[in-house]
C-alpha cells in the first residue's frame, strides 16, 4: 500500500478475531475503510456482520488482533494467538501421555458419548412406563373392567425390558471407560521421553510467551482506555433498536451527549491551564477564549435543531419518543449520532426493526447522508439499498470476508460460491 493510500484509510483492521467462550465468530477479518467509502457489510444471520462493526469503536471487545482509526492504533493484541499455541501444546503432552487423541482411544469415547444419550432417553422412557404401571394396577384394581390383569402385567414387562437395556448400558459404558483407561495406561508407559522432554521444553516457551503477550494486552489496554471516548465521538453508531430515553425529550435525547463531552473538556481544559498558570505560564488569552456552561448547552440545541430540521422533524423537538413511530425513532438516533459531527457512521441493520412501510424513510436520510459524502459502514439485508448507495459490498460468512468488490460486480459477477448460494435465496 503506498503512502497516499495509507493516508485515506480512515479504519483498518487486521487479523481481527472475536471469541464468545469457544464460539469463534471472528476469524481473521482484515479490512480498510477509506475516507468517503459507502461500505455495505452483507452475510447470513449469524456470519459475524454486527460483531465485526460493533468491533470497530470497540463497544465489543475484540479476541485478537487491530483495529487502526484515523492512523492511531485503537486495539492490539496477540494474546489469544499466543493462548492458542500453548493450548496447542499441553494438547500434544496429553496426546503423548494418555494417547487421548488416538484413534481406538477417540472411537472408544465416540461410542461411550452414544451410549450416554442411549441411557439418558431410556431412563425417560423408563419413567414413563413406571407411571403407566403403576396408572395400569389403580385402574385394575378397582376392577372397571377397562384395564384387565394382561395390560398391568404387559406395562410391568416393559418396565423390566427397559430396566435390562439400562443395565446393559451400564456395562457397556463401564466396558468402554476400562478400554479406555488401559489405552491411556499403555501410552503413557510407551511415551518417548526424549519427546516429552522436547514438548515440555515448548511447554516453558509458549508459557513465557504468552505471560508476555498479557503484559502487553494490559499495557496496550490501559492506552486504549484512555484514548476510546475520544474515537468514538467520531464514530457515530445507529442500532437495530432505537435505544432513545424514554424519559428524555426528543432534544434531550440529542443533546445528552455533546452536553455531557463538552462540559467534560471545558473541565479538563480548565485544569490544564491552572497548571499551567501555577507553573507561571500566561494563559489568560486562552483561558477568555473558553466557552461557558451555558454557551456549549445553547450550542448544542442549535445543532439538534439543525439536524432535526434536516430530517424533517423539527415539530419534534420537544415531544417524548413514545409518542413517535418506529421510523421517527430511528431518524431520531441517527440525528443524535450526528450530533458529534462524527467522521465515520456505523449502522447496525437500521431498518431490522421496522415495519416495512418506515423502511424508506430511514433509507433516505441514510441516502442523504452518503451523497454528503458521509464515509459509512451498513450491515444491512436490504440488497437493492447496498447496490444503490454502496461504493464497495463485503460479502461475510463463517467469519470471514468472502468476497470484496463493487456492489456492480458483487451482485453481477460474484466469484465466491457461497456468496452465490446467498444471492439465489434472496435476489
Amino acid at each position: 500500500m503506498n503512502n497516499d493510500t495509507q493516508k485515506d484509510v480512515l479504519i483498518s483492521t487486521r487479523e481481527l478475531t472475536k471469541r464468545f467462550g469457544s464460539k469463534e465468530v471472528l476469524k481473521g477479518i482484515d479490512c480498510d475503510i477509506r475516507v468517503g467509502e459507502k461500505v455495505a457489510v452483507i452475510g447470513p444471520s449469524g456470519s459475524g456482520k454486527s460483531t465485526f462493526l460493533r468491533c470497530l469503536n470497540l463497544l465489543e471487545l475484540p479476541s485478537g488482533g487491530t483495529v487502526v482509526v484515523d492512523g492511531a492504533t485503537l486495539f492490539h493484541s496477540d494474546m489469544m494467538l499466543k493462548k492458542d499455541a500453548l493450548d496447542a501444546v499441553k494438547a500434544k503432552i496429553k496426546a503423548l501421555k494418555t494417547g487421548e487423541y488416538s484413534e481406538e482411544v477417540q472411537a472408544h469415547k465416540a461410542e461411550l458419548a452414544q451410549n450416554g444419550t442411549a441411557l439418558a432417553k431410556a431412563r425417560e422412557e423408563l419413567k414413563d412406563a413406571q407411571s403407566k404401571a403403576k396408572l395400569y394396577a389403580i385402574k385394575a384394581s378397582r376392577s372397571s373392567g377397562s384395564v384387565t390383569e394382561e395390560d398391568v402385567a404387559a406395562a410391568q414387562a416393559q418396565c423390566d425390558r427397559l430396566a435390562a437395556d439400562i443395565a446393559a448400558l451400564k456395562e457397556q459404558s463401564s466396558a468402554l471407560r476400562s478400554k479406555i483407561k488401559q489405552k491411556r495406561a499403555e501410552a503413557k508407559k510407551s511415551a518417548d521421553p526424549a519427546r516429552l522432554a522436547e514438548l515440555k521444553t515448548e511447554l516453558a516457551a509458549a508459557k513465557a510467551e504468552f505471560a508476555e503477550a498479557k503484559k502487553q494486552h494490559a499495557a496496550a489496554m490501559r492506552v486504549t482506555n484512555a484514548s476510546i471516548d475520544e474515537h468514538r465521538r467520531n464514530m457515530g453508531m445507529v442500532f437495530q433498536h432505537f435505544n432513545l430515553f424514554n424519559n428524555l425529550t426528543v432534544t434531550e435525547n440529542i443533546t445528552l451527549a455533546p452536553i455531557s463531552l463538552g462540559l467534560k473538556d471545558l473541565k479538563a481544559k480548565r485544569r490544564e491551564l491552572l497548571k499551567r498558570r501555577l507553573r507561571g505560564e500566561d494563559i489568560s488569552e486562552e483561558a477568555a477564549q473558553l466557552p461557558d456552561k451555558l454557551e456549549i448547552i445553547e450550542n448544542a440545541k442549535t445543532t439538534a435543531k439543525k439536524l432535526l430540521e434536516r430530517v424533517g422533524l423539527a415539530d419534534k423537538a420537544d415531544v417524548y419518543p413514545a409518542t413517535l413511530s418506529g421510523g421517527q425513532k430511528q431518524r431520531i438516533a441517527i440525528v443524535r449520532s450526528l450530533a458529534l459531527n462524527p467522521r465515520v457512521m456505523l449502522f447496525d441493520e437500521p431498518t431490522s426493526a421496522l415495519d416495512p412501510e418506515m423502511v424508506g424513510e430511514v433509507l433516505q436520510v441514510i441516502k442523504e447522508l452518503a451523497d454528503e459524502g458521509m464515509t459509512m459502514v451498513i450491515v444491512t439485508h436490504e440488497m437493492n439499498f447496498a447496490k444503490e448507495v454502496a461504493t464497495r459490498v463485503l460479502f461475510v460468512d463463517d467469519g470471514l470476508i468472502k468476497e470484496d468488490a463493487p456492489p456492480e460486480k458483487l451482485f453481477g459477477d460474484p466469484q465466491n460460491d457461497r456468496l452465490k448460494e446467498f444471492l439465489s435465496k434472496i435476489l
